[in-house]
């Protein structure tokens, strides 16, 4: 599963872009998604974060909702401003021992990779998105093309 960080604090006079924590809507909205993913059941083996504070405090929010253990969160700082290439060669080097992984970092990266693991058109990738993945595959070595599960984004569930 791919998912872009929650909503960031934008003003980059008090931040370093890397630093920027999320702001309150951004902690609402990723306690908002991880209880979409409690209904439905959805487990989780391997969590990896962008080591930026944004995406890493939405790891961190999202793993203690599910009981996964903070300091199992694998942190990889080479996708914060990575490309899809970079991006598809941290997956490949996954242990198989993990079935379900969920990988946090950022647009426009994450959007276009969503579309290039699916072969499917994504209009927008708004923060907070979860992008859920099917691959049929032995080995993340081998993980290329996939099927889209779902796509979720807290704007679903918001009246």
């Amino acid at each position: 599963m791919l998912v872009r960080h929650a909503e960031s604090h934008l003003n980059h006079i008090n931040f370093k872009d890397f630093d920027r924590p999320l702001n309150s809507i951004g902690k609402s909205d990723a306690v908002l998604m991880t209880n979409q993913l409690l209904k439905i059941n959805f487990s989780l083996d391997y969590i990896v974060s962008s080591g930026a504070n944004r995406a890493y405090s939405t790891s961190k929010i999202i793993a203690e909702k599910i009981d996964y253990p903070l300091k199992s969160i694998e942190v990889n700082n080479n996708i914060y401003h990575s490309s899809e290439q970079v991006m598809l060669n941290i997956i490949n080097s996954i242990p198989d021992k993990y079935q379900c992984v969920m990988l946090t970092g950022h647009n426009p990266t994450f959007h276009h990779l969503s579309q290039l693991l699916s072969n499917e058109t994504i209009l927008k990738f708004p923060t907070c998105s979860m992008f859920s993945i099917e691959f049929n595959v032995k080995s993340w070595v081998d993980v290329y093309k996939g099927t889209k599960k779902f796509m979720i984004y807290p704007a679903l569930f918001k009246q």
